[in-house]
């Protein structure tokens, strides 16, 4: 039983070998001839494909109402970024709080409108505090004033910080005469 194994093995073993040798023989001669061999991956570099006598590829231009639409919230959307910046100048706020907890700030945020009615209120993120600031003052004595109404409503850690804000005039001009004392 042995022994049969050994001359099973060893027969599987010649056969591999002669069948191995003889492949070689059978790839040379599906070459076509030795030149081929020599430019096997030269790629021709002065080919020209206008010499194909081809026709040319036409492709219609499809405007549909989607694209249309599409590309007009591209307008839209650029030209209110532009305005905003234009809009925007470097003023002063009052800032009211700074805290880390969002539904703490979102409270602050509600009780700020109730309270300052004439004045715009916001609610900012800025990692990792959220920060409740006060109105849209172009100068520093009026964020000061704001400031002492601020703290004069309950809002004791109120400060005046430097940012970009924007003015309107016709809120400024109203806030003016609303603030004046009657004559």
């Amino acid at each position: 039983m042995k022994t049969a194994k050994i001359y099973f093995g060893l027969y599987v073993l010649i056969i591999f070998i002669f069948g191995c040798s003889g492949s070689k023989k059978l790839m040379t001669e599906s070459k076509e001839s030795p030149a081929d061999e020599k430019n096997t991956g030269i790629i021709n570099e002065f080919f020209d494909p206008l010499i194909l006598d081809e026709e040319d590829l036409k492709i219609k231009k499809t405007i549909s109402v989607e694209s249309k639409s599409d590309q007009m919230d591209d307008v839209l959307s650029q030209s209110a970024i532009d305005q905003q910046r234009s809009e925007s100048v470097t003023g002063f706020r009052v800032q009211i709080c700074a805290v880390s907890d969002e539904e703490g700030a979102r409270q602050i945020h509600r009780d700020a409108i109730l309270k300052f009615l004439d004045e715009e209120v916001y609610l900012i993120y800025d990692s990792p505090y959220y920060k409740v600031r006060v109105g849209n003052c172009l100068t520093r004595y009026e964020a000061d004033k704001l400031q002492q109404l601020a703290i004069e409503k309950g809002f004791d850690d109120a400060w005046v910080v430097r940012t970009k804000i924007k003015p309107n005039s016709t809120d400024d001009s109203s806030r003016n005469v609303r603030n004046k004392p009657p004559n």
